[in-house]
């Protein structure tokens, strides 16, 4: 409850400085468009569904390797295709699972958001430091990232970098055997902080990914996103995206969802030295079932959206404090994204936030 607490304060004052406050605005915002591709809103529930998948990693029955449906008893497992795998488990202090499908010719990295104190102790620790390469540092022939001063959230590199130390080989395994395999990184909560930092991690070894994070905080500093955003063609993307051609997730983009209501996504702030990259899609219902009319697609980040939930928010602990409260105790926003996220745990069902 603290960090609401600390947020709402850090919005008055930004409400209340008598000073012009400039926002931050990636260069080329854009001007919000409907999303219409059916085929491409069902690619995106699709990845959301291995996403909150991930979640069964720290559930009671957890999750074997093998064919993802008879891998653990989620909704969101036993409905997969039969030919979706667990190929491997990541359950150290990042968590996740490698998958592959051999007829989309896929892998698919899933992370599982905040489930432990440990977690929780990774998500506060927001101190920006310098990136690291765990490519670079392990003496990996990676690409160099040109950013001037980049940096990234000190909790979340951790973790990210605790990943491929247990999966690196794997990874590499799977590279070579399947070179023609699309990868798409992705994950909720934490788990979208960690697919950020993983995705760029794995486009310094040339793989190439898409990164998909749902409900991610903010992880890189602003130098650090620009350039995330230049060589993951957000710009280009969006220009696709507008078109309205693309039938799937492509290679080599990022897209970021975010949900009303949500303030996990605004959160480090930008006054603390972070920004998004990424094309943000947005799901202004905020129950389910979220059709493909409810999408948004804002493009590049910008902080006025964040300053309306945060404003959102302030206004409700006005006038509706005890139901803010609830709302912020069962964070049925944040876990809304297409399916339950939390439903592979049981928690999602004990809250009634099962959608029934």
């Amino acid at each position: 409850m603290t960090t609401y607490l600390f947020l709402l304060l850090s919005l008055f004052a930004t409400i209340a400085t008598p000073s012009p406050v400039k926002l931050a605005q990636r260069d080329g915002a854009t001007t919000p468009f409907s999303l219409t591709n059916t085929d491409l809103y069902d690619d995106i529930v699709q990845i959301s569904d291995y996403a909150a998948a991930s979640y069964c990693i720290s559930s009671f029955n957890g999750v074997k390797v093998g064919q993802l449906n008879e891998a653990c008893t989620d909704v969101s497992c036993t409905e997969a295709e039969e030919d979706v795998y667990v190929v491997d488990i990541v359950n150290s202090v990042s968590h996740a699972l490698i998958l592959a499908q051999n007829s989309t010719k896929q892998i698919i990295i899933a992370f599982q958001g905040s489930s432990s104190l440990l977690d929780w102790i990774l998500d506060f620790s927001f101190i920006p430091v310098p990136f690291e390469s765990y490519g670079a540092s392990n003496g990996l022939n990676v690409n160099s990232v040109t950013a001037d001063d980049p940096k990234v959230h000190v909790g979340f590199q951790t973790a990210a970098q605790n990943f491929f130390d247990y999966s690196i080989s794997v990874l590499q395994y799977l590279h070579e055997k399947y070179p023609d395999y699309e990868v798409i990184v992705t994950g909720h909560s934490l788990g979208g902080a960690l697919a950020s930092l993983a995705g760029v991690e794995l486009y310094l070894m040339g793989y190439n990914p898409a990164i998909v994070s749902l409900a991610g905080p903010k992880v890189f500093s602003p130098s650090l996103a620009a350039w995330v955003d230049e060589v993951f063609n957000t710009n280009d993307y969006i220009s696709k995206l507008q078109s309205q051609s693309i039938s799937a997730v492509e290679p080599n983009t990022y897209t970021r969802i975010t949900h009303r209501g949500d303030i996990v996504p605004c959160v480090p702030l930008v006054e603390m030295g972070y920004e998004h990259a990424g094309s943000e899609f947005y799901i202004s219902k905020a129950d389910l079932p979220q059709t493909i009319d409810t999408i948004t697609i804002r493009g590049l980040f910008q902080e006025k959206y964040e300053i309306e939930i945060l404003g959102g928010i302030l206004v409700r602990a006005l006038t509706d404090l005890g139901g803010l409260l609830k709302e912020f105790i069962v964070v049925g926003p944040h876990l809304y994204y297409f399916v339950v996220m939390s439903q592979c745990n049981g928690l999602a069902g004990l809250f009634g936030l099962d959608g029934n």
